[in-house]
């Protein structure tokens, strides 16, 4: 496969404060000091920074950045995506520097999302403490994931398996709609497709080790902290145990637990029945 894993997600928004209290008291997240250009930067694990927030009167997702293994590796994502007939941009080590990575390119997929590709992000020397004493899943796996809206599904779909090598897990059929669940390592997706009107973000995941933080996340958004959009539950596919909160842009996080681990050589593409074995009840829209 050409990616490795989620890696980051910036987003632009005039909530920073409120987002401030709700990835760090909320979801257990550890705010990192200033970023470049003003930016504020948040904590999971041992790497530099998971998520990036920037100043903006809109609050949306500004890029995906997704992970390569190397040099070489980032070569190969240029060749394919040139290939594809995307405009790539590559980036000096000045702009480099400034993600935290070694080697940085750039492009604009058919939806309009933003997409960066690298290689090498920062570890930092300073242990990761969180303030809820939540311990996140990430390592090979990434961020967590990310759930698109866009309106060229089919394209996108085909962007991100014959392009990008990621694998199909799985379907599903929301009323008209239709999703793609697709992976680029072991966790059942990285990135989902909702078939949708218009592009923008419909939630991301982030994955914690134990129950019992997904359960005291849970009680501190109904302690006020934010809006349970869906309620406690567990997928069909992926296992993931979780619930959704909106965020103070107004898109979901779901804080999720126990997803299950795809073993390539013997899972079977499906199309679920519905996203849900129990629980989950609400609505994001």
């Amino acid at each position: 496969m050409s990616v490795n894993a989620l890696g980051h997600l910036a987003i632009s928004t005039s909530k920073l404060d409120e987002w401030i209290e709700f990835a760090g008291n909320v979801l257990g997240m550890q705010v990192c000091p200033g970023g470049p250009d003003g930016t504020t930067r948040f904590r999971i694990d041992e790497r530099s920074y998971r998520l990036e927030f920037e100043e903006g009167a809109d609050d949306q997702l500004v890029r995906i950045g997704w992970e390569v293994p190397d040099a070489a590796g980032l070569e190969a994502v240029v060749a394919r995506l040139e290939q594809d007939g995307l405009t790539v941009q590559r980036c000096g080590e000045e702009e480099a520097a400034a993600r935290d990575v070694q080697g940085l390119v750039k492009t604009v997929d058919s939806s309009g999302f933003n997409l960066e590709f690298f290689y090498g992000q920062r570890k930092s020397v300073e242990p990761f403490i969180s303030p809820r004493s939540a311990t996140f899943v990430t390592g090979g796996l990434g961020l967590g994931h990310v759930v698109l809206m866009t309106p060229v599904f089919d394209d996108a779909v085909r962007f991100y398996t014959e392009v990008l090598g990621f694998r199909l897990s799985d379907t599903l059929r929301l009323g008209p709609a239709r999703v793609a669940f697709l992976r680029c390592n072991a966790r059942h997706h990285s990135v989902a497709l909702i078939d949708a009107p218009a592009k923008g973000i419909h939630h991301f995941m982030v994955e914690v080790e134990e129950m019992d933080s997904v359960g005291r996340a849970y009680d501190a958004c109904r302690d006020g902290g934010a809006e349970i959009m869906m309620d406690l539950g567990r997928h069909s596919n992926d296992e993931m145990f979780s619930f959704y909160a909106k965020t103070p842009s107004g898109f979901g996080l779901e804080y999720g637990h126990g997803g299950v681990l795809v073993d390539d050589s013997t899972w079977t593409v499906t199309e679920i029945a519905g996203p849900s074995l129990w629980g989950h009840r609400g609505s994001m829209v």
